[in-house]
């Protein structure tokens, strides 16, 4: 609790708070001085930057051998060649459906890949899903034991507790 307290102080006593009453001068603050800012166009070549003015609190270097810099010419900047629109990547093309794919779209299936084997099946939605159940019977599909209602879909693929016709709870495994 005192570290923490110790902290704020800390922190607080690097602030400076305007009181009421008390003005500030901003003015006596240092200006921020920099060279000067060069503004370049994207679609042509970049203009060379511009020298520096002298620091007039510098000492003067004295003659230098460097020729003056060459005057613009008057010509208009080359103008890149345009290029042409990149074409959009195609897309890949699905591949073509098989028939026991395209009936099991007819029947609002969903065609999955079915457990650890690979193998593709057709999983199909039950009309009494959610359904209380108290036997295999009761249901389409199968009676789940632990809620006690009608499987969502079929084939429930993994291992699920079941009822079974008799009433006893079973654990079904499919793969």
């Amino acid at each position: 609790m005192r570290l923490c307290l110790l902290a704020v102080m800390l922190a607080l006593s690097a602030c400076q708070l305007a009181l009421p009453g008390k003005t500030v001068d901003v003015r006596a603050a240092k200006p921020i001085t920099a060279g000067q800012i060069t503004v370049t166009p994207l679609d042509g070549p970049p203009a060379p930057p511009d020298p520096a003015p002298p620091d007039p609190a510098s000492p003067d270097p004295g003659p230098t051998d460097a020729q003056p810099a060459a005057k613009p010419t008057s010509q208009p900047a080359a103008q890149p060649a345009a290029q042409p629109a990149p074409t959009p990547p195609t897309p890949p093309r699905a591949p073509a459906k098989s028939a026991a794919e395209i009936a099991c779209d007819k029947t609002k299936g969903i065609w999955i890949t079915a457990g650890n084997t690979g193998t593709k099946t057709c999983q199909q939605p039950l009309r009494d899903s959610g359904k209380q159940c108290s036997r295999d019977k009761d249901c389409e599909g199968q009676c789940l034991a632990r809620s006690r209602t009608c499987a969502p879909f079929a084939p429930m693929f993994g291992c699920n507790d079941v009822l079974q016709d008799n009433g006893q709870r079973a654990t079904l495994c499919i793969d």
